[in-house]
């Protein structure tokens, strides 16, 4: 989904102006006599975290008390504009305008809701609020992906479509999807509050670990998946891993 909101970009410069561009780890930087062209080249890793209760007790101050609670379908209306303002310096997202950055986060909402994430885990996602009772300031989705080993690429989609109750039978692997929140509730632990009540929801379930995907590039995700106890695993697209699956 997001693939299709990355675009080549095109800049009449000088070979000295060209050397002197900000890298972003999104693109492949290239020099082509009279203009710089930047390819997007997106790589993610992939993350899993083992499962152990946390704490959700603390309350949450962030310009006022958030509190949290289960998503529920009123508040699908109102996640895209929340996604766009979480995602607006990271790429694809920093390169579009209000419009297109507000149409991919509905976009790729949509996908998640319609299943194309894996389903989506109802119980284990959550969605945090501000002082007022509707005021939605970042959300958790989990889903449901198919169990694949550590060193291979990970997607949501089935070989085949998992079946209505797949969640109560246990199988496949939950994922973190999307957590988001608000520019201005940013950096005050939501994020991380609203994955201990995504965990704590999945241990009920009798999941036993939670599988993410994040993008090189995007530090203050690979930050926190750091900080929140995430092991990172092998890159599929690595030539270690290429040469062992190969034997």
């Amino acid at each position: 989904m997001l693939d299709k909101w990355y675009s080549c970009i095109r800049l009449p410069i000088s070979i000295e102006e060209f050397h002197q561009l900000p890298r972003n780890s999104a693109y492949k930087y290239e020099y082509l006599g009279e203009y710089a062209l930047l390819s997007p080249r997106p790589k993610t890793f992939n993350g899993l975290l083992e499962l152990k209760p946390l704490d959700v007790s603390e309350a949450i101050e962030a310009h006022g008390p958030v509190t949290i609670r289960p998503l529920e379908e009123d508040d699908w209306k109102c996640l895209p504009a929340i996604f766009a303002g979480a995602f607006g310096r990271v790429q694809p997202f920093s390169s579009l305008s209000d419009e297109d950055r507000e149409e991919a986060a509905t976009e790729c909402l949509a996908q998640t809701r319609a299943g194309g994430d894996g389903p989506l885990i109802a119980e284990a996602s959550f969605v945090a609020l501000g002082e007022q009772k509707d005021d939605v300031v970042g959300g958790i989705l989990i889903t449901l992906i198919p169990i694949r080993e550590e060193g291979d690429w990970w997607t949501g989609k089935w070989p085949e479509p998992p079946p209505s109750d797949a969640v109560t039978q246990r199988l496949g692997r939950p994922h973190l999807t999307w957590v988001f929140v608000g520019p201005w509730h940013a950096t005050n632990g939501i994020g991380s509050t609203l994955l201990a009540h995504a965990v704590n929801a999945l241990l009920k379930l009798e999941y036993r670990e939670l599988a993410s995907t994040f993008l090189v590039g995007n530090d203050s995700s690979t930050l926190w998946h750091w900080r929140n106890g995430f092991r990172l695993l092998p890159y599929p697209g690595s030539r270690r891993v290429w040469k062992k699956n190969a034997r």
